[in-house]
């Protein structure tokens, strides 16, 4: 089930890469919570989330220069979570498109889980710009 499928804005001189999507240190800055990155030796890249009282582990499927795609390991707010980020900057409006699939894993209904998300990413979003247009 689609939880979110949300453009996120870039501006448009902005140096972005999706491998800052990867780099815990920005993307804590971009969720404003704690990201930390776990031992990865030998495999996938993960990392440890804290976000809105539930930590849970993230492990990076792929990562290109145009796609990030990410699943959660193990229990998490949302089961069977797979989410796609893609980045599209072969427009006048580079933006990233991003679609999170699942469903709740806890007592909140799917519709609430939906309008949560999209209030978090729309914020994710805006820390996002500024910290690109810091740079």
């Amino acid at each position: 089930m689609a939880l979110l499928n949300i453009k996120i804005m870039l501006p448009k001189d902005a140096a972005f890469t999706m491998h800052q999507l990867a780099d815990c240190e920005f993307l804590s800055k971009v969720f404003a919570t704690k990201i930390i990155e776990l031992d990865n030796t030998g495999r996938k890249p993960r990392r440890l989330v804290d976000m809105r009282g539930h930590q849970f582990v993230e492990e990076i499927i792929q990562l290109s220069d145009t796609k990030l795609v990410y699943q959660i390991v193990g229990n998490g707010p949302i089961q069977q979570h797979q989410g796609q980020i893609n980045y599209i900057s072969n427009s006048a409006k580079p933006h990233l498109q991003y679609l999170i699939e699942g469903q709740s894993n806890t007592w909140v209904p799917n519709w609430l889980l939906k309008v949560v998300m999209f209030y978090d990413f729309k914020l994710a979003g805006k820390r996002l710009r500024k910290l690109l247009y810091e740079r």
